[in-house]
């Protein structure tokens, strides 16, 4: 059944299907206006794609950032302003105790609470800015991430995919990003701002005493750099494993979907329910190591900043012994001096404790840069060469010299072949289970470079023609076509975003279709939905083929196009490919015999090569191996 529900417009306003969408509320009119007017414009927005990697540098924060260096300053010099109208307060709290509450001074309250208000309205403001700014510059950076990952995983070539989980892909494109995108938006921001907080207090500290703030450094620095070098080991470790176990988490949540119909029907949910809790026990220790150290370090700094406190009283209360306002009235440490010391003594360890927070974060991002540093450093295995030539008017004349492949390290899927398939000529591959056929097919459309050998296309080497020229000149319709969640025109479209609702008619006339779509209630404006669950194996296969048609391919690969379907609709499918096939080169990879013999000429490959070709009576009147299959199928039929 073709698939239904939605409603050109958004969905139906009534929960009954089928009814009209009944449009905006008027009282809502005015809202829904500008709540579109909000809305940001992107009909002028291009994006250039090219199968070159521009940037060949690793990939780190610094690279990353480096484009942007000037905004980041402009962000630190915000950062610098709103942090040292923070520490005017310490100072105001000195000059009121020494100035105004000791000797009954009065009016230098008042200004110090005017000074102090002072400092505060400007860091409102200044925060406001900052915020703001960061924000922007924070999402502009997230921006060109998320594009530049998404178009590296579209330059990528077919053997990544094939050896590559979904779900880990996925994973470095929402929780890897996400955790990159905290580390910059709040966490680095907040790391400098916690550094530049340390040094102003450090400084403030030393201009009111010199030998309390020496004091202070030598009893807690130490024991803070210890603990510091011993949370950074541990946590580390702690974070890969984390995004480790997240990235395997998320593998098993999409695998498991998209196998959703084969774990109902084999009653797998038990066993899935159990494997999956396994994943994420594994999820929670890794996230319950990384909470534990973190407590055992945060309660360690608590305790050292209670006691170095504990310290300083003592000490500064015999150096306020010692000092004599008579003999050095403007350097005497005085009481207003001890009791701000005291209060920067707790702003010290602030800035520590909050780095050891942000250095979980750290953490977390710095391993989400290296999982995208290592998928950016993937290279494809299909190169387009810098100088590489555009194919124009292909015929379609293909020609395989003494190719060779394997994948991986493995054992060559092909020896040495060498073929010629004559433009407009159509060729069959028939054979066994992994003798080669749909390789051979990957090889011709350049999904795959042989290891050995050359292939070409109207006399140019695939490997000196332009990824873009070759594809668009070519056709593929897989086994098990892909759809995409959209309208069926959508899906018949996709190979030539620009054709016309004509175009795609013409399509559908050609391939058979047009009276099941004018039969549904919304034509071609029809769902299909994701993968085209919605609709039977014989209309997805006719959808294909009408993509096919309306690229207006002059090479066309069909694999297994009709191994899945039905007789009737086999035979819906077989008056499709008569007219596809007509006036282009044709290569059908095919189990059915009844569709390899449409062909001019059979290919049998085994063994790794070719071991028959000829048209289906020369290889009959041979009775070799193609003949043996043909009296087997004959048989069964």
């Amino acid at each position: 059944m073709w698939g239904g529900g939605y409603h050109r417009g958004g969905p139906s306003s009534s929960s009954q299907p089928g009814l009209p969408f009944a449009g905006i509320p008027p009282e809502m009119a005015d809202k829904a206006a500008a709540l579109e007017a909000e809305e940001p414009d992107f009909s002028n927005v291009s994006e250039a794609f090219s199968h070159q990697i521009d940037d060949d540098r690793p990939f780190t924060l610094w690279t990353f950032l480096s484009p942007y260096k000037m905004r980041m300053l402009g962000a630190l010099a915000l950062l610098g302003i709103t942090e040292l109208a923070l520490l005017v307060g310490p100072y105001l709290v000195k000059v009121a105790i020494d100035d105004g509450i000791i000797p009954g001074n009065f009016d230098v309250l008042l200004w110090v609470a005017a000074g102090y208000l002072a400092s505060l309205v400007v860091v409102a403001g200044v925060s406001t800015v900052r915020m703001r700014y960061t924000g922007r510059l924070g999402q502009l950076l997230m921006y060109h991430l998320r594009v530049r990952v998404f178009a590296h995983l579209q330059r990528l070539s077919l053997d990544f995919y094939t050896e590559e989980k979904a779900g880990r892909l996925l994973s470095r494109m929402t929780s890897d990003i996400e955790a990159l995108s905290n580390l910059l938006q709040t966490g680095l921001i907040n790391l400098v701002a916690q550094l530049l907080k340390l040094i102003f207090i450090i400084g403030i500290l030393l201009s009111f005493n010199v030998e309390l703030t020496l004091v202070l450094l030598l009893a807690a620095t130490p024991f803070m750099l210890a603990m510091t070098l011993w949370f950074r080991t541990v946590s580390e470790r702690g974070y890969e494993a984390v995004r480790d176990r997240i990235a395997e988490l998320l593998a098993d949540l999409q695998e498991s979907l998209s196998g959703m119909r084969l774990i109902i029907f084999y009653n797998r949910m038990k066993h899935n329910m159990i494997h999956h809790r396994n994943v994420v026990g594994d999820h929670q220790d890794a996230n319950n190591y990384t909470a534990k150290v973190s407590s055992v370090y945060q309660s360690g700094t608590q305790f050292l900043e209670i006691a170095t406190t504990i310290v300083l009283l003592v000490v500064g209360y015999f150096i306020l012994l010692d000092a004599n306002p008579t003999l050095d009235p403007e350097g005497a440490f005085t009481i207003g001096a001890l009791i701000a010391f005291i209060n920067l003594v707790a702003r010290f360890f602030q800035p520590i404790q909050q780095l050891v927070a942000l250095y979980n974060e750290f953490q977390s991002g710095n391993a989400a840069v290296a999982k995208l540093r290592d998928l950016l450093s993937e290279r494809p295995g299909v190169v387009e060469k810098p100088d590489a030539h555009e194919i124009e008017d292909m015929q379609g004349d293909i020609e395989l010299q003494n190719v060779s492949f394997a994948y991986d390290t493995g054992d060559p899927v092909l020896s040495d072949v060498s073929l010629r398939i004559r433009a407009g000529q159509s060729i069959s591959f028939v054979g066994p289970t992994g003798a080669g056929k749909s390789t051979l097919a990957k090889l011709i459309t350049r999904f795959y470079d042989p290891i050995k050998g050359d292939v070409l296309i109207d006399g140019h080497n695939l490997r000196d023609v332009s990824l873009d020229s070759l594809h668009a000149q070519l056709g593929v319709v897989p086994q098990e076509p892909f759809l995409f969640h959209g309208s069926i025109k959508d899906n018949i479209r996709f190979a030539r975003p620009d054709a016309s609702d004509s175009d795609v008619i013409e399509a559908c006339k050609a391939v058979g279709i047009i009276d099941m779509i004018e039969r549904l209630p919304r034509g071609l404006d029809t769902p299909c939905h994701e993968r085209g669950s919605s609709l039977s194996s014989g209309e997805r296969q006719l959808l294909a083929l009408a993509r096919a048609f309306i690229a207006k391919p002059r090479v066309l690969v069909l694999d297994e196009a009709t191994s899945n379907v039905d007789q009737q609709s086999e035979s819906r499918i077989e008056f499709a490919l008569d007219n596809l096939l007509g006036g282009r080169t044709a290569i059908i990879i095919a189990h059915r015999l009844a569709t390899a013999m449409r062909a001019d000429s059979i290919a049998v490959i085994n063994e790794g090569g070719i071991m028959e070709l000829g048209s289906h009576d020369e290889l009959i009147a041979k009775g070799g191996y193609y003949a043996v299959m043909f009296r087997t199928w004959e048989s069964q039929q």
